[in-house]
């Protein structure tokens, strides 16, 4: 094992070496005893990050009470205001609306016989006579 290697074990696993792969631990302990003082520091920093994690997981979960007066001094929930009902009944009061006005204007109209109504409606306007001096 080179050292590159075992820093990495060593970062990945923490300093206790039972916690190493098995197939690297005997590498692992064999290069820590044979280069004492090059890793001394290496492995001492790891053992003071495994006993902050240590006293991390020892720290008891917040307990039902806590829990509680948490939700106790938060806000209540509030439910979303459905508008759809009213922009549905919108929508189809102006459709309503639009048909009435629709068939009453046509109904409102005098006949033509000659197809005027028709071709105003449908048709591109005639075009209109040249506007201004013509001389």
């Amino acid at each position: 094992m080179d050292r590159t290697r075992f820093e990495h074990l060593l970062e990945a696993y923490g300093a206790d070496f039972a916690r190493w792969p098995v197939d690297e631990r005997g590498a692992g302990e064999a290069l820590a005893r044979a280069h004492a003082a090059e890793v001394d520091a290496m492995i001492a920093e790891a053992r003071a990050l495994d006993a902050a994690f240590a006293a991390a997981k020892a720290t008891p979960p917040p307990n039902a009470a806590l829990t509680a007066r948490i939700l106790m001094a938060a806000p209540p929930a509030r439910r979303p205001q459905s508008v759809a009902p009213a922009a549905v009944w919108a929508l189809a009061a102006c459709a309503l609306l639009g048909v009435v006005l629709g068939y009453g204007a046509g109904a409102l109209t005098q006949p033509s016989d000659d197809g005027s109504y028709f071709a105003a409606a449908f048709e591109a306007p005639p075009e209109a006579p040249p506007v201004g001096d013509q001389g």
